[in-house]
């Protein structure tokens, strides 16, 4: 009971007293001010048990029938409130960036100040092997690669990084990086970089395949020239030495031809339409047959069978390119005397170009790879056969630019069947029978 409520009990009690005493009615008097003293007693007593039993429940809006405990049980309420909203709020931040951590392709590790684990998210799983349960134990003893150790033991305050192979996958690279939160927080971000580290190893390759490609007819061309600086050479053996500079610097040529052509192939994007014409197959078939005997001087038995009438649409271009380095490939590969069968055929609603051939064949395992930019299945047959081990490339990437690929069958020792579908141009056929209509 507040001092006020006291007062005003005992003024009211003492009133009552007064006016027994002025009516000569002390008793009665004193009888009503000891009733209205219990009976305020009993109702501050109920009160009391009401706010009580509240305080249990404080989310509960307080009834006014708490008397003088009502405006201190809306402040509580207030209170209360506005804390579990503050607390939603805290929770709702921490999921929400919970959820973003487990969303990260990296792999996020909080270390303490004693490079103890705190915290670690979904993707720490899958690349370094850490889990919850691993939570309060040192970094250390988790990832023992001899980088990670160095990189756990620095006291750098800047960012350090180590690359090392995955504890999960050894296929795959990992790039550590360690920062510095605070004085008490760390953070350690493992990152993928497998992709990255094949990305250098090609354009590594790719250096090292364009120098040797080059190195070798520039050598050729090197000694023929020191040979034509001598002074006792004479017309004859002159002619003869400038004749087989020829094939060298062809060779250079076809060489640095290829390369521009990949590479545009590569950085152009997919042709518009309007930039596409209706290529006739059976025309163009004939015309890379006739292209590619030309050059070819192995007896071979070839066998054609374009079909009329299935029209495409395409860079004519690229298409003759892609086609001419198919046929090429097969007249290379093939023994003398094979034969070579190029077609031109609608299959399931497609326009398909196939080339066989009856050479070596291509095992299982390289298959996958004879599209990769100087990728050989026999580097001794270079020797051989010529090329400058960008044709299959080249037919990769144009195939690609008009929404197909290349296939291929191959069994050793029996030949292989290079084979592509293409859309059919139909706009013609349609135009023609709306006429008809």
């Amino acid at each position: 009971m507040s001092i006020s409520t006291l007062v005003r009990v005992v003024f009211l009690a003492s009133a009552l007293i007064l006016v027994g005493v002025i009516f000569d009615q002390v008793l009665i008097g004193g009888i009503a001010a000891v009733l209205w003293c219990v009976v305020m007693m009993a109702l501050h007593l109920r009160r009391s048990i009401l706010f009580r039993s509240w305080v249990s429940r404080p989310l509960t809006p307080p009834l006014n029938n708490l008397g003088a405990y009502y405006q201190p049980a809306t402040k509580i309420h207030a209170t209360v409130l506005a804390r579990r909203r503050r607390t939603h709020t805290l929770i709702s931040a921490a999921q929400k960036y919970k959820n973003i951590a487990n969303n990260l392709p990296d792999g996020l590790v909080i270390l303490d100040g004693r490079m103890m684990i705190e915290t670690v998210n979904s993707s720490a799983a899958t690349l370094l092997g850490l889990t919850p349960v691993d939570v309060g134990k040192p970094i250390a003893s988790l990832i023992r690669h001899p980088d990670a150790q160095v990189l756990f033991r620095s006291d750098s305050k800047d960012m350090v990084w180590a690359d090392i192979p995955s504890p999960v996958n050894s296929d795959t690279r990992l790039e550590l990086r360690l920062f510095r939160v605070g004085d008490q927080e760390t953070m350690l971000m493992a990152r993928d970089v497998s992709d990255m580290s094949r990305l250098l190893a090609v354009r590594q390759d790719f250096i090292a395949n364009v120098s040797h490609e080059l190195r070798t007819p520039l050598t050729v061309l090197i000694g023929y020239i020191e040979s034509l600086q001598s002074d006792e050479l004479d017309r004859d053996t002159l002619l003869d030495v400038v004749q087989r500079l020829d094939a060298p610097a062809q060779r250079m040529k076809s060489l640095v031809d290829d390369l521009l052509t990949l590479t545009r192939l590569e950085s152009s994007p997919t042709p518009e339409l309007s930039s596409l014409s209706e290529i006739d197959g059976q025309s163009l078939i004939s015309t890379i047959v006739e292209e590619a005997q030309a050059f070819v001087t192995r007896k071979h038995r070839i066998t054609v069978d374009a079909s009329p009438g299935i029209p495409i649409r395409g860079v004519h271009i690229e298409l003759h390119s892609a086609f001419l380095n198919l046929v090429t490939n097969a007249f290379r590969y093939s023994p003398e005397g094979g034969e070579v069968t190029i077609k031109w055929y609608q299959h399931d609603g497609m326009a398909r170009f196939s080339v066989q051939d009856e050479g070596v064949g291509i095992a299982p395992q390289h298959v996958p790879r004879i599209t990769e930019r100087f990728y050989r299945v026999d580097p001794a047959s270079l020797r051989v056969t010529g090329g400058t081990g960008l044709g299959l490339a080249i037919v990769k990437h144009v195939l690609k630019r008009h929404q197909s690929s290349l296939q291929v069958n191959s069994k050793l020792g029996q030949g292989s069947t290079f084979y592509c579908d293409l859309p059919i141009n139909h706009v013609e056929e349609e135009h023609v029978e709306h006429e008809i209509a």
